[in-house]
């Protein structure tokens, strides 16, 4: 179990209570919703949100579960009301997760059939295992792998290992590096350089394999990362962290990328043996295709220890149409930042006190002109842990799962960063994409005039921002999704200086009036999509 800071802290959770701004109580007839939502009931939120009291909002510590309590409040203030029961069957804006910790265990084996010959592959030695999405215990795998090459998506650029290659809900195996023809690079110069080494493609890599559903991933590395084996081996033996199932039903694991391991490039070539290519060396050529004549048995055991409990704050502002308030949208930032590192406090004001404070104002917003469709406003825990919150909530969703047609997610929006100095992105899931930049554009024009970037939907992502926050969980699910950011990286990320004195807070405002914008226009349409 975690260590936990004094409960003494417990008996101050009504200071929460009591910071809710006077137009959360009273008054609301007088305010038009959107400019309801100003800077100074962000900065106040910010405040309290990114202050050394919460020490950094660590899911389950004692700082999370006030910034909770204070996010519960300021929803039942705004007229919102909750969707859950507690354990004693009263209604509550808690969903709470037990969460546990998990070590792969030494006594995990890979074990590779290659006509009649089988080799056996041991934990740390030849192979490593990192759960991503895995949920539960043990679990054998097994199957005949895809050879995907390189593993690299790159169609504009003349090279796509995924081309005709149906992956979904198989095991891929991939290279590390960068091809070459010839003698001389494929990819331009800064692209050769970046797949050339393991420890840089990697996010790429492995955004690909997640958006073409592969369930496991093997991943042999390039000859300079290969001899860095123990400390990825040091990487991959850390603990992980994940939901514990509910009793009452089994979770279902999202649709991709389960598992992630990798395999020395020795062990690797007789997998390759038959293709062309080889691991060791990094030469020669193949095809992407399966291994016909290679089967992988993955026996993958795991030590779980219990670990602690972290709720989502869910609440819901029911529609007024008889017919769509039974379609669902849900908006959504996460409230959870790293807590207390080697003796420093990271207080997270951008990442993502930010959207959470965003998010409250936006609800308390919408509440004063309820739309034909019902919204439901989160807050999650554990996304810096692996996005654990969100996917818990749609694993286990307080409506129908097919009923949820939108989610709205604000992360890190309240600074400037290098790429996109004074916008804020806006980025559209693949699913939906057109209707959803429609969306976006006409609102921001019409309603909120925000400042902001498109690119990312037409262009390159090289920070993977679809992947890289809580809306990915709903976008595995199919639902289409918009995500509201600053960008990832850039100033301050992740570190003890990110705090409420160095917000933009005219880009928070901008963020919140066009989430509350986007959620009420998207509530009161009467075709939001037009599905087949």
């Amino acid at each position: 179990m975690r260590s936990r800071r004094s409960t003494s802290l417990r008996n101050l959770a009504a200071c929460a209570m009591l910071i809710v701004p006077a137009s959360a109580l009273w008054g609301q007839e007088r305010v038009d919703p959107l400019q309801s939502i100003t800077q100074a009931e962000l900065r106040d939120h910010l405040y309290y949100l990114a202050s050394d009291f919460l020490a950094g909002r660590d899911a389950g510590e004692e700082g999370y579960i006030l910034a909770a309590q204070y996010g519960a409040v300021h929803f039942r203030a705004a007229g919102l009301v909750p969707m859950l029961s507690d354990s004693s069957g009263a209604p509550t804006f808690f969903q709470q997760i037990r969460f546990e910790t998990a070590t792969v265990s030494t006594e995990s084996v890979m074990r590779v059939t290659l006509g009649d010959v089988e080799r056996t592959y041991r934990l740390g030695q030849e192979f490593l295992a990192q759960p991503v999405f895995a949920s539960g215990g043990d679990q054998t795998i097994t199957g005949m792998p895809l050879f995907l090459g390189y593993g690299i998506e790159e169609p504009d650029l003349g090279w796509n290992d995924y081309e005709g290659v149906d992956a979904a809900g198989k095991m891929a195996l991939i290279v590390g590096g960068a091809p070459t023809r010839n003698g001389e690079p494929v990819l331009p110069e800064e692209k050769h350089q970046m797949y050339s080494r393991l420890l840089r493609s990697a996010n790429t890599l492995f955004a690909s394999a997640l958006n073409h559903q592969v369930a496991t991933l093997i991943v042999v590395p390039d000859s300079a990362t290969a001899t860095m084996w123990d400390r990825l081996a040091s990487m991959m033996n850390r603990p992980t962290v994940r939901p514990v199932s509910p009793s009452s039903q089994e979770m279902t694991s999202p649709p991709s990328l389960s598992w992630i391991l990798q395999l020395r490039p020795e062990a690797a070539a007789d997998l390759l043996s038959g293709t062309g290519f080889d691991p060791v060396s990094g030469t020669g050529t193949y095809t992407p295709g399966p291994l016909e004549k290679v089967h992988v048995s993955l026996d993958l055991k795991r030590n779980v220890e219990s670990a602690f409990s972290s709720p989502n704050v869910v609440a819901l502002l029911p529609g007024t149409d008889s017919v769509l308030k039974n379609e669902y949208i849900v908006v959504t930032a996460h409230l959870d930042h790293v807590g207390i590192r080697s003796g420093e406090l990271y207080n997270g004001a951008d990442d993502n006190a930010s959207g959470s404070a965003a998010v409250l104002e936006a609800a308390e917003a919408a509440a004063m002109a309820p739309s034909k469709r019902s919204i439901i406003f989160v807050l999650f825990t554990s996304e810096e842990g692996g996005l654990l919150g969100s996917g818990y909530f749609v694993d286990n969703p307080p409506v129908p799962i097919e009923q949820i047609v939108l989610n709205i997610n604000l992360d890190m929006v309240g600074r400037n960063s290098p790429p996109f100095p004074e916008s804020l992105l806006a980025l559209a899931s693949e699913n939906e994409r057109p209707r959803l930049l429609e969306l976006i554009t006409s609102v921001n024009d019409s309603r909120v005039g925000a400042n902001l970037d498109l690119r990312l939907n037409e262009g390159e992502d090289p920070q993977n921002h679809v992947s890289r926050s809580d809306q990915l969980a709903f976008i595995q699910r199919d639902i289409p999704a918009i995500l509201l950011t600053r960008g990832f990286m850039g100033p301050d990320y992740h570190r003890s200086s990110d705090d409420p004195e160095t917000i933009n807070y005219e880009k928070v405002l901008q963020a919140a009036r066009l989430a509350f914008a986007l959620a009420v226009e998207a509530g009161n349409r009467e075709v939001l999509f037009d599905r087949e």
